[in-house]
């Protein structure tokens, strides 16, 4: 029992860490991850935001991958609760590749003048700031999608599968009891099924 406790525990805790992996990587990638300053002939001084979805465009389908683990999750059993596990590993690196990107400041400029529309005499003031927001909720959610992933590959073929009292209506009615089954065919060969003590 406690095994069976501890499986199920660590199956709602994967669940968990997935559900909040999608919604930082979601919120990631509409926020603000840097801001750069140029200076633009006939306007002065502009500021070009740079959104989580620029920096990184892979953070929406990120956390789309996340939400649809959680039913991978309770779907699957064994080896490939592992091969899952292995996959949420490879895709916690994006996000932690792209904060590590943010973090450099000639990138920031390079990829402010390849977002924005500016007039070719525009050049950079120097004045780069990264907004935080953005780039903290993209580590916490690679951190939890790694952890869910981590989970998965060591304790996945434990946890248990999602019960037969969930399936749809049609998949418990495929699957008919081998006793009824052969109900007519032992009537048939001249049995009496009911006759007690005969099996069933």
């Amino acid at each position: 029992m406690p095994e069976r406790a501890a499986s199920r525990g660590a199956l709602t805790i994967t669940t968990v860490l997935l559900l909040a992996a999608a919604a930082l990587l979601a919120g990631a990638a509409m926020l603000g991850w840097a801001q750069v300053a140029f200076q633009v002939p006939l306007r002065g001084v502009v500021q070009v935001r740079l959104e989580g979805s620029t920096v990184l465009a892979a953070l929406g389908p990120l956390a789309l991958l996340a939400l649809a683990a959680v039913a991978g999750v309770l779907a699957t059993a064994g080896w490939a609760r592992a091969v899952l596990g292995g996959v949420l590993l490879a895709a916690a690196w994006p996000p932690v590749g792209a904060v590590l990107r943010i973090a450099d400041g000639r990138w920031r400029t390079g990829s402010a003048i390849a977002t924005a529309d500016l007039p070719a005499r525009s050049v950079p003031t120097g004045a780069s700031a990264v907004l935080l927001g953005g780039p903290v909720l993209a580590a916490c959610g690679a951190v939890l999608l790694a952890a869910a992933g981590l989970v998965l590959v060591l304790r996945g073929h434990r946890m248990p599968r999602l019960g037969r009292r969930y399936q749809a209506p049609g998949a418990r009615s495929a699957q008919p009891a081998p006793a009824e089954g052969r109900f007519w065919e032992r009537m048939d060969a001249g049995e009496d099924p009911t006759m007690p003590g005969h099996p069933r």
